[in-house]
C-alpha cells in the first residue's frame, strides 16, 4: 500500500511537470496520456448470496492509475495505429489481492500494395487479473488471471470497381496463467479444461449493386481446440459457415448492415451430435447532428462455452451507445449491452446437467470536461449484472463510480 501511494504521488508530479513543459502540438502523431481516477466499488467479490459462496458482499474504495499511449502514423501507402493502456488498480478493502495490473493493446496496420490490393492487420490483447464481465466482448470468464488475444489479417483485392474479394484469417487465444485455482466456494478448479485457441479462415465477395447498396456473400471455416483439456472434457470442434449480407446507405447520416447465414459444427466428443444453427448480425450508425452519434448492434450465433461442463452455447448479444458533444469542451457518452447465453443439456458432458440461461447486462456512462488544451476532468458510472439459473454459478449486481483527471503528457 505504501509503495502504491509513492507511485501515485510520483505519477502526479510527473503529470504536473509535463503540464508545465508541454512543447509538442496537438497535431503530433504520437500522444501519451495519464489518467488518475478515484472510485467506489460496491461489490468487489461479485457475490449476492454469501451462503452459496462463503464470501460476504464487500464495498471498497479504489484508485486507478492508467497510462495511455496513442500512435497514428500515416505514410504514403501505409497506416499504423496503436493504443496501449497499462493500468494499476488498488483496492482499499479486498482481502485476496489488493492490486490488479491490467494490459490492453489495440494494433492496426494497413498497407496499399496498389489501388486494387490492400493488406490489413489488427491485433487485440487483453491481460486481466481476477476477471469478471468483460466490457469489450462481454464474455464471463472464470475467476483467475488470463491472457486473451485476437489477431486478424485480411487481403482485399478489387477485381473491378464494383467487385471486391476479401481473403481473411483470424487467430484467437485464451490462456489462463495458472493451471488451477480455488473458486468462491473453496473448491479447487482446473483451468486446463478452459484454455483454447481458434483458427478461422474465410472468403467474402463484395458486390456493389447500386451507389448506396452493397451485397456480400461469404464462407468460413473454424477450428476450435482445447489443447490442455482432459479427454472427458474435450470441446474440440470444427465449424463451417455460409451466409449473405447487405449494407445500405440510407442517407449520409444513416448507415445499416445486415448479415445472416447458417453454421454447422461437428464435435470431437462422441457423446453429442452435430449442431446446425442459424446466425445473424445487424448494425446501424445514425448521426442526427454533427455533435451526436448513435450506434446499435445485435447478433445471434453458436459461441464458445464459458462453462466447462458444456461444449458450446447459443448466444444473443445486443448493444446501444450514444455519444454527444454538448460543447467543444463538454462530452457525454453512454452505452448499454445485453447478452443471453443459452446452455443446452444435449450439448453437455454430463446429462444430469440441466439446460439453463445466463443473462448479462451492462450500463456504462462517462462525462468529460476539457479544462484546457491538455487537461480533462471526468466522471463515470458503471452497472453490471449477471443473472444465472445454472448450478454452481452465482448471480450478482455491481455498481462502480469514479472521478478522475486526465492529462496529455505529450
Amino acid at each position: 500500500m505504501k509503495r502504491f501511494h509513492i507511485l501515485t504521488v510520483a505519477g502526479l508530479l510527473l503529470a504536473l511537470a509535463a503540464s508545465s513543459a508541454l512543447v509538442q502540438a496537438d497535431t503530433s502523431p504520437i500522444h501519451v496520456n495519464n489518467r488518475l481516477r478515484l472510485g467506489w466499488d460496491d461489490n468487489v467479490y461479485q457475490v449476492d448470496d454469501p451462503s452459496a459462496s462463503g464470501l460476504k458482499r464487500k464495498e471498497s474504495f479504489r484508485i486507478i492509475e492508467e497510462i495511455e499511449v496513442l500512435a497514428n502514423l500515416n505514410f504514403e501507402r501505409t497506416y499504423l495505429g496503436l493504443r496501449y493502456r497499462p493500468s494499476l488498480i488498488w483496492y482499499e478493502d479486498r482481502d485476496n489481492k489488493s492490486t490488479d495490473v491490467l494490459h490492453d493493446l489495440d494494433f492496426n496496420f494497413i498497407h496499399n500494395f496498389s489501388p486494387s490490393l490492400v493488406l490489413s492487420l489488427s491485433d487485440t490483447l487483453r491481460a486481466s487479473q481476477l476477471p469478471e464481465l468483460q466490457d469489450e466482448n462481454f464474455v464471463v470468464r472464470q475467476d483467475d488471471d488470463n491472457i486473451y488475444n485476437s489477431a486478424v489479417a485480411t487481403l482485399a483485392y478489387t477485381l473491378r470497381p464494383a467487385t471486391r474479394i476479401d481473403l481473411s484469417g483470424r487467430y484467437i487465444l485464451l490462456k489462463y496463467t495458472e493451471s488451477d485455482y480455488v473458486d468462491k466456494s473453496g473448491a479447487l478448479v482446473s483451468h486446463d479444461d478452459d484454455n483454447y485457441y481458434s483458427v478461422v479462415g474465410g472468403l467474402t465477395l463484395h458486390q456493389q449493386l447500386a451507389s448506396q447498396t452493397a451485397l456480400m456473400v461469404d464462407g468460413r471455416y473454424q477450428a476450435l481446440r482445447y489443447p490442455d483439456a482432459r479427454d472427458t472434457y474435450n470441446r474440440d470442434a470444427d465449424s463451417l459457415f455460409a451466409g449473405v449480407g447487405i449494407e445500405q446507405t440510407f442517407s449520409p447520416q444513416l448507415i445499416g448492415r445486415l448479415r445472416a447465414g447458417v453454421e454447422h459444427r461437428t464435435y470431437d466428443y462422441s457423446g453429442v451430435s452435430d449442431n446446425t444453427c442459424p446466425y445473424g448480425e445487424a448494425s446501424v450508425t445514425y448521426l442526427p447532428t454533427p455533435a451526436t452519434r448513435i450506434t446499435g448492434s445485435a447478433s445471434y450465433s453458436l459461441y464458445e462455452s464459458d462453462i466447462s461442463g458444456y461444449l458450446s452455447q447459443e448466444r444473443f448479444y445486443g448493444a446501444l451507445s450514444l455519444a454527444h458533444d454538448f460543447t467543444a469542451k463538454l462530452n457525454f457518452y453512454i452505452s448499454g449491452a445485453y447478452a443471453l447465453n443459452n446452455y443446452e443439456q444435449d450439448y453437455s458432458f454430463d446429462q444430469s446437467r440441466r439446460s439453463g440461461d445466463e443473462d448479462t447486462f451492462l450500463i456504462s456512462t462517462r462525462l468529460s470536461y476539457r479544462l484546457n488544451r491538455i487537461n480533462w476532468f471526468e466522471v463515470g458510472y458503471q452497472f453490471v449484472m449477471l443473472d444465472s439459473d445454472l448450478a454452481g454459478r452465482e448471480s450478482y449486481k455491481r455498481n462502480r463510480v469514479d472521478v478522475g483527471w486526465k492529462i496529455q503528457l505529450f
